[in-house]
């Protein structure tokens, strides 16, 4: 009776992320503010409207393969923590320690940073447009925003997760309020912006790779459920099922959503828009241009939700195994939550405000870590399950 009550009483992260769940998460992470975004980033740096779409195309299957890679690891590496774990296990204490030390200084303020500042930004630009918002408001409400998705996360997983479900409908929502009216205008021959969408002339070789980062950042997030596993109901078939659904529903999702918006912007268009979905609307739905931020906005927090959620499982994981204090690898006795490691997230680096900056330096750090897990992967045993 005493062990059974005991055992009753154990503290520990319980096994509350579904399949739903998992989908949900990976949708949620993956669709946030880079959509709307980096079609800025990648059209600049690709040269034309063609070209663009290809490195849209080309960054979905590299994430698709680094996806299924990561899918690998989560079925037989069976701990928490996603890169950082896959680190320590196939390289060592000391570069999963550097590892946590730059992610936490450097890669997770820089993406925080990102995804917070897009946040206030959509949410105020209804307020103050035709002119842009200013950037104290768009900090103080981003800082809002980032701050009430911490307290959440401190307070229950089981309802982070139902906001994650939530706000992963709103997303797709977002992209369908985007997509079904550029289809509308393609069908009604609005092709004018596809002309020489090839030019050979436009294309600069150099810039190539800044247009993958740009491209990739709206991707990233595919690795999300690696960062749970321990949480993950039946992991060995859940995690396989999300990756693949979620990856696919992004790529047709984001090609149909730049082919929208170059139906309606031009190229200049495009280049010279602070929030290319509120211009998109303002030209091609005006009876929309007030809900379209306002989505945007709930997509860049799902975004937010996703990233803490995660990252403090690492920090919670890295603490147990004794190379972050061990303060951080409590949980609630009450809420199971790891209070401690959620806590420490409370300051993203916003203050720049230069998002540009940002999102370069994020993807520059998350590629070198992301090409040794995936080329640590053994041959997939979940492909005969």
């Amino acid at each position: 009776m005493g062990k059974h009550k005991k055992k009753e009483e154990a503290v520990f992260l319980r096994k509350k992320i579904t399949l739903l769940r998992a989908f949900s998460l990976l949708i949620g992470s993956m669709v946030g503010s880079g959509i709307f975004i980096s079609p800025k980033g990648v059209l600049k740096n690709s040269g034309t409207v063609g070209f663009s779409l290809v490195v849209w195309f080309a960054c979905g299957l590299l994430s698709m393969f680094g996806a299924l890679c990561y899918a690998e690891l989560g079925t037989r590496i069976t701990k928490s923590g996603g890169h950082y774990i896959y680190i320590l296990e196939t390289l060592g204490p000391l570069p999963s320690f550097l590892f946590l030390w730059a992610e936490f200084f450097a890669i997770r303020p820089a993406n925080s940073a990102v995804v917070s500042l897009a946040f206030g930004r959509y949410l105020l630009e209804p307020f103050f447009a035709p002119c842009a918002a200013p950037v104290p408001a768009v900090k103080l409400i981003s800082l809002l925003g980032y701050y009430a998705v911490l307290t959440l996360n401190s307070w229950s997983v089981t309802w982070s997760a139902r906001l994650q479900t939530a706000l992963s409908i709103v997303k797709l929502l977002a992209l369908m309020l985007i997509i079904v009216p550029g289809m509308m205008l393609l069908a009604q021959g609005h092709t004018k912006n596809f002309q020489d969408a090839f030019d050979r002339q436009s294309l600069v070789p150099d810039k190539l790779p800044l247009a993958f980062y740009a491209g990739m950042f709206a991707y990233s997030g595919w690795f999300q459920t690696s960062f749970v596993r321990e949480e993950l109901v039946r992991p060995e078939r859940n995690i396989p099922l999300a990756v693949i659904v979620s990856v696919i529903t992004v790529i047709v999702g984001y090609m149909l959503t730049n082919i929208s918006y170059y139906t309606a912007l031009g190229t200049q268009d495009v280049l010279a828009s602070p929030a290319v979905a509120v211009s998109f609307v303002q030209q091609a739905c005006t009876n929309l241009i007030s809900v379209v931020p306002v989505l945007v906005a709930l997509s860049c927090f799902g975004t937010m939700n996703g990233g803490i959620l995660t990252f403090s499982r690492t920090l919670f994981v890295a603490s147990r195994e004794g190379q972050w204090p061990p303060l951080f690898s409590m949980i609630h006795i009450r809420r199971h939550t790891p209070l401690p490691a959620v806590m420490l997230m409370l300051l993203p680096d916003i203050f720049n405000g230069d998002v540009s900056a940002s999102l370069q330096l994020l993807e520059k750090l998350k590629f070198l870590v992301v090409h040794h897990n995936t080329a640590t992967v053994p041959l997939p045993s979940w492909l005969t399950c």
